[in-house]
Order: C-alpha cells, then sequence, then structure tokens
C-alpha cells in the first residue's frame, strides 16, 4: 500500500512541476529603448476622436481592449495612447498607458508591437 501511496506522489509531482517551472515574469520593453527610430504621428482634434472606441489587439492577435483617449501636444503631435485591456463586459479592466513606438493605426484598429503578455504589465493610467 505503501508503494503505491509513494508513486502516486512521484506521479502527481512529475504532472504539477512542469506547469510550476512553465510560470514566468514577463516584462514590457522599456520606452526609452523603444523610442528609438520612431516616426512622428500627427492627428487633428477629429481624427483623434474617431480612434476613441476602436479596438486593440496584441502582435499575437488577441484582442486586448479598446481605445479611451489619444493624448497630443500642442502641434497635434501624438504623444500617448490610453487603453481599457482586460476585463469583461467593462468590469475589471485595466487603463493602460501606450507610448507611440509601442502602437500602430491599422484601418480600422490599432496592433500593439508587445505581446499579451507583455501588455498585461504596461504601465497604469488612473480612469
Amino acid at each position: 500500500m505503501l508503494r503505491y501511496l509513494t508513486a502516486a506522489a512521484l506521479l502527481a509531482s512529475a504532472i504539477a512541476l512542469p506547469a510550476i517551472a512553465q510560470e514566468a515574469t514577463v516584462k514590457a520593453p522599456s520606452s526609452k529603448t523603444i523610442e528609438k527610430n520612431v516616426a512622428r504621428l500627427t492627428l487633428t482634434e477629429q481624427q483623434a476622436k474617431t480612434w476613441i472606441k476602436k479596438p486593440v489587439y496584441s502582435s499575437d492577435g488577441n484582442e486586448l481592449g479598446d481605445v479611451v483617449a489619444i493624448l497630443r501636444d500642442a502641434d497635434n503631435t501624438v504623444t500617448e495612447m490610453h487603453a481599457d485591456i482586460g476585463g469583461f463586459l467593462g468590469i475589471g479592466e485595466t487603463r493602460v498607458r501606450l507610448t507611440l513606438a509601442q502602437f500602430k493605426m491599422q484601418d480600422d484598429r490599432v496592433v500593439l508591437s508587445l505581446t499579451a503578455a507583455e501588455a498585461k504589465v504596461l504601465p497604469t493610467v488612473q480612469k
């Protein structure tokens, strides 16, 4: 009987160990290292408004959330974008800050240069 319990414990450990080992901390690339060689993007106030509520996708094709704000300086240059990601039906969303180097606007969506896991660790913004 003890032999079977020992074998069962070893089998359970062998199954659980790879799952534990796969957990890894994902760190988003630093905005200082990304911002080199970034093109300038300018949008008028009206153009910026048309991007609000557009979907945001990760580089690995997952829909993450929606655009909630596009911040511009005095000469209409986009400085950053805010997006609500995660959650379900508007509950549990996190508002994140995206630098110009971390996203591009394509057709009717915003595509990040980050994976879904990297996007989850972006700097947050108060709603």
